[in-house]
């Protein structure tokens, strides 16, 4: 699933793309589900003539400022942008296509159909209840301690929560947890204070070198490469059975809901 850093990269590429400054002429959603609001019709005829200001980011939504109002983004499980010429055909899965005055468009492409769109006067309509984004430059260690440190659920339960701390997802959380050696099972009110400030850091690090890395590695197109992939982004395996890389202990899975959740049991405690 597209997290933080798979988002933020989506963020770069439109700005690279120079989206912002152009107007919307044309929209088409061809899953109506796609759109949670307004309605269909109010959302297709709304943006059609607005200009694109601005392409910000809160946790794992894209937020595109308007001339008048906000056209929020969500990719959902399996969701990618793709700023194309009209030349270009568009891909199998392009549920939405936007197009632009200067002849390109933007398509939303998603095998699976769980991705959102919004066309709203305000921001928060649509992260209004979230947490604060991880990589705020405002979102202290101390904010940290005090969003994390009083909860009875397991920490790696806290982290992946949105209204407590938007943008870590599964794969971030496990990775942050291994780098600062918790156990993903531990309650958050048993971590010390000082193992938290390590949390902390490990959760911001992780975001930042996953962000570079999606960014130094896009594909031919110039896209970022959104689906969740484990290679050099990550220290931690995921895969249950395999050797940790600090001290060959055979990591273990944990269920957490519908999400598993992979820790060395020696390194994590």
């Amino acid at each position: 699933m597209p997290e933080l850093p798979e988002v933020e990269n989506i963020r770069r590429y439109l700005l690279r793309k120079r989206v912002a400054g152009r107007r919307v002429t044309g929209a088409e959603v061809r899953w109506p589900r796609l759109v949670k609001s307004p309605d269909l019709e109010g959302f297709v005829t709304g943006l059609i003539g607005r200009r694109i200001k601005g392409i910000d980011r809160h946790g794992k939504y894209l937020l595109v400022s308007l001339d008048r109002g906000i056209w929020g983004l969500h990719m959902g499980m399996t969701g990618s942008v793709r700023v194309a010429s009209p030349e270009e055909a568009p891909e199998r899965f392009v549920h939405a296509t936007f197009r632009l005055d200067d002849g390109r468009r933007i398509d939303v492409n998603d095998p699976r159909k769980w991705s959102s769109l919004w066309l709203v006067d305000r921001e928060e309509e649509i992260v209004g209840e979230l947490g604060p984004d991880a990589l705020d430059a405002g979102f202290s260690v101390n904010d940290f301690i005090l969003r994390l440190g009083e909860r009875r659920v397991a920490i790696k339960t806290a982290l992946v929560d949105q209204s407590v701390l938007a943008g870590v997802g599964n794969i971030y959380a496990d990775e942050a947890l291994f780098r600062a050696g918790i156990r993903p099972t531990r309650p958050a009110n048993r971590i010390s204070n000082a193992r938290l400030r390590l949390l902390y850091r490990a959760v911001r690090d992780t975001l930042v070198h996953a962000t570079g890395y999606i960014g130094d590695h896009p594909l031919d197109d110039g896209r970022p490469f959104v689906v969740d992939a484990y290679d050099g982004r990550m220290d931690l395996p995921r895969q249950g059975g395999g050797p940790c890389p600090k001290c060959g202990t055979r990591l273990k899975v944990h269920a957490f809901g519908n999400r598993s959740s992979y820790f060395c049991p020696s390194c994590q405690h």
